[in-house]
């Protein structure tokens, strides 16, 4: 499924653009692939760890600011060989238009000190 005004692809099951609250077309009918602004050099690597629960919580904030972010690990191509499971590299990348916002978000992240609760 793909959205016909921010191009944005969805998996089966979701049929509302979530940023557009507009309906989603099967990907087969969308036809307007000319005017697709999205291309490899646009991304940049902001985040790099090797737990993907970190990367999932890292993505979640920087969306949650209003920055697409996509996770990429080559994890899942290494799964058949075992000595390779949990060795990948997961990596966030950001539009290069909002590299600096997110490092920022990242660093104010990274510099927060959390109190425990429970104790």
């Amino acid at each position: 499924m793909i959205c016909p005004k921010c191009k944005a692809e969805y998996v089966d099951g979701i049929s509302i653009c979530p940023d557009c609250k507009i309906e989603l077309i099967p990907l087969d009918e969308f036809t307007d692939y000319d005017n697709l602004d999205i291309s490899l050099s646009d991304w940049k690597e902001v985040f790099k760890t090797s737990d993907f629960i970190e990367a999932e919580m890292v993505k979640t904030n920087l969306t949650s600011a209003g920055i697409d972010a996509v996770i990429f690990s080559k994890e899942d191509r290494m799964r058949l060989n075992l000595s390779y499971v949990g060795s990948a590299p997961i990596k966030i990348f950001v539009k290069e238009k909002d590299v600096e916002t997110a490092l920022e978000i990242l660093n104010d992240i990274n510099n927060t000190n959390f109190e425990d609760n429970n104790e």
